[in-house]
């Protein structure tokens, strides 16, 4: 074992112990480091495959920031949530939280106990519809099973040990990725391959058979989990329940009364009647004197007795592992539940699998929310429930979709990734503090050095945080020669390293370290909020990228680290029946990107017709594609009933959002 090696297992020996003694259990992450799993008997091998505990220990957190709250609730309640940003990230923050214990099912276990995706399906096409566009599906090969091997291991750690997970994929990659699950999870936990007739029938083909059908693997997180069986109709059950009771209306069919091994003579009514030869009774006679006063004994013309069974009484067949009934029939084109989002899959199936692999009360996770059939079902099921997407789109569907559910649970709307600065110095200084640290990724532990108070720790160097309300209360900003007080009081105490987290505008100097020009023997490093590039801890800042028809789309881009948001500048009038942008500005970069400002930097206009001053409702998506070479599109202002909300946003999902009231 070489010393720097030594040197990092010491390390986090120290901080494993350092959690014991604060009476905390030791992270997921430290443990998968110190003792990491057995070696794997076969395993998928690809380039640029990374370790599960570099994935681990390596992806950042970011915190939620709440951006608006639907329903009455209080603090102690759980708030259902729809997140927007990069869920890789999200999922971090997921496992951080459930860490702290804010990862509750109603029964008061940790933990998520079912979780659902359907991910890109590693296609390289389009998916979209004639109105609208979700995602671009480009990744490719080993690219994609990278990228959705990361999300699957961080999914293995938020859930509970009786969790399980649903994956939903097509022909394309479904082999690569039940190679991967095996991995992650344990062969010994796989449950089934589910097979869905995704269309009702074939489509013609010259030269190979027609796919009608997705993949489903679903896994355990250990030897026990939640399975409540289901169970449907049978193609039989015309031919066997081909009865109508004239009094009810229920159907019902008769059934043979005996079983076999001989039995006792039984009385029905006023008759006593022998079973068949080598034959028995089914009930017993006290069963019998009931079915007779409950009609539920009827006899054939020859006298012979026959169990009548109403059909709607029926619990129907269990269901095996091939879904291609009536229950979980593919949506069509008129079905009521559609929201005109690509790719969106019927209610039926997820409430089959919502019951089958959760409780009421349970929680239950989304990561790819698209239109939010999974949240919207969870809701009607009484579960909790999580759904995280990168795209503008999926977020306001899914808030309009819940909304549209009588008596919905209350729920929040978060940001992660992309904040708004505005909301964050509204903040009390605890408050800004706590969204402060978990930003730059640091453990809050307060503590004193000299009698200077500290409050956190970073890569094993304390931090201290100065609030934007604690700086004005004392009417100072933070210069060179704060630092000095600090340097001086700590003495001989002073460690190599100290961050200080403070708001861009209080530093009285540029630079991100000081050291008095090397004549200290402490670095002092410098994390501004906002600071958009993070330069200090990532080389590239990647964005959210919303569809505009673009091969840069959200759903397949990694968003790591953050930045704040910077509303565009929008100018644009509707002239008979026209909507024209005569201008758009962004005020967004990305580093190591060619900076782009005006409108080729729009992706798309969402509006709601009869916006009711409380939530905004989408009703119309208009993508930079379908404006025309003078910045236009056709749009009937005769829909607009009441008042119009107009939400433009950029490629990097910044909001320009303003309303226009009743136009004629």
């Amino acid at each position: 074992m070489d010393n720097n090696r030594q040197k990092e297992l010491l390390e986090l020996l120290a901080q494993a112990q350092e959690e014991v003694m604060n009476g905390n259990e030791v992270s997921t992450e430290f443990a998968r480091i110190l003792f990491p799993p057995a070696r794997k008997e076969y395993e998928l091998t690809y380039y640029g495959k990374e370790g599960e505990q570099s994935i681990i220990s390596q992806t950042f957190a970011v915190p939620l920031q709440e951006n608006r709250r639907f329903g009455e609730s209080t603090e102690s309640d759980w708030l259902n949530k729809i997140i927007f940003g990069d869920n890789l990230q999200v999922l971090k923050t997921l496992v951080e939280m459930r860490h702290r214990g804010e990862l509750k099912n109603a029964d008061g276990t940790d933990g998520v106990r079912l979780v659902y995706i359907d991910p890109p399906f590693a296609t390289k096409q389009d998916f979209s519809n004639k109105d609208s566009k979700a995602y671009s599906d480009k990744l490719a090969g080993a690219e994609f099973l990278e990228w959705l091997r990361k999300r699957l291991i961080l999914l293995r750690e938020v859930l509970s040990d009786d969790g399980s997970i649903y994956v939903h994929l097509d022909y394309r990659k479904s082999h690569y990725v039940k190679i991967l699950l095996d991995e992650i999870f344990g062969e010994g936990n796989y449950q089934n391959e589910i097979i869905w007739q995704k269309l009702t029938s074939a489509k013609s083909q010259s030269s190979y058979y027609s796919n009608i059908k997705d993949n489903i693997f679903v896994y355990k997180k250990t030897k026990t989990s939640i399975f409540n069986p289901q169970y449907i109709s049978g193609k039989k059950d015309e031919k066997n329940y081909p009865y109508i009771e004239e009094s009810t209306g229920r159907k019902y069919g008769s059934f043979d009364f005996t079983q076999s091994g001989q039995g006792p003579a039984r009385r029905f009514g006023n008759k006593v009647l022998e079973p068949p030869v080598g034959k028995h009774w089914i009930w017993s006679q006290e069963n019998i004197d009931e079915g007779m006063r409950s009609n539920r004994i009827i006899f054939t013309q020859n006298g012979t007795p026959r169990v009548k069974r109403y059909l709607d009484e029926k619990r129907g067949n269990y269901l095996g592992d091939i879904w291609n009934d009536e229950g979980v029939a593919p949506l069509s084109s008129n079905a009521s539940e559609r929201v005109n989002y690509p790719t969106q899959k019927p209610e039926k199936l997820l409430e089959r699998i919502i019951k089958t692999s959760s409780n009421e009360g349970d929680l239950v996770l989304d990561i790819f929310g698209g239109s939010g059939t999974t949240a919207s079902v969870a809701e009607k099921l009484g579960r909790r429930w999580i759904t995280v997407d990168a795209g503008k789109l999926s977020i306001y569907t899914i808030q309009k979709r819940i909304i549209g559910i009588e008596s919905y649970k209350p729920f929040a709307v978060y940001d992660a990734g992309l904040y708004d600065n505005e909301k964050l110095n509204a903040f009390d200084i605890t408050q800004w503090k706590q969204f402060a640290m978990a930003l730059y990724n640091v453990q809050p532990a307060y503590h004193p050095i000299k009698g200077l108070s500290f409050d956190g720790m970073k890569d094993g160097s304390p931090v201290k945080v100065y609030s934007p309300n604690e700086l004005n209360e004392l009417g100072a900003k933070i210069s060179e020669e704060t630092l000095e007080k600090i340097y001086s009081r700590l003495g001989s105490s002073a460690p190599s390293e100290i961050f200080i987290i403070a708001p861009q505008g209080k530093f009285t100097f540029a630079v991100d370290e000081y050291d008095n020009d090397g004549e200290w023997n402490t670095i002092f490093n410098i994390l501004r909020v906002p600071y958009s590039m993070y330069q200090k801890f990532t080389e590239n800042f990647k964005g959210t990228l919303q569809a505009d028809d673009t091969d840069s789309v959200n759903a397949v881009v990694d968003a790591y680290g953050f930045d704040f948001m910077r509303k565009p500048k929008v100018d644009f009038e509707i002239i008979g029946e026209i909507l024209r942008v005569n201008s758009f500005e962004s005020f967004s970069r990305l580093k190591g990107k060619e900076n782009i400002s005006g409108f080729e930097a729009f992706s798309m206009l969402l509006v709601d017709l009869t916006y009711d001053n409380k939530a905004f409702n989408v009703d119309k998506v208009y993508y930079h594609k379908d404006f025309d070479e003078n910045q236009s599109i056709i749009f009937d202002e005769s829909q607009i009933d009441g008042q119009a909300m107009f939400i433009f946003v950029d490629k990097f999902g910044n909001e320009f959002v303003t309303t226009r009231g009743e136009m004629a």
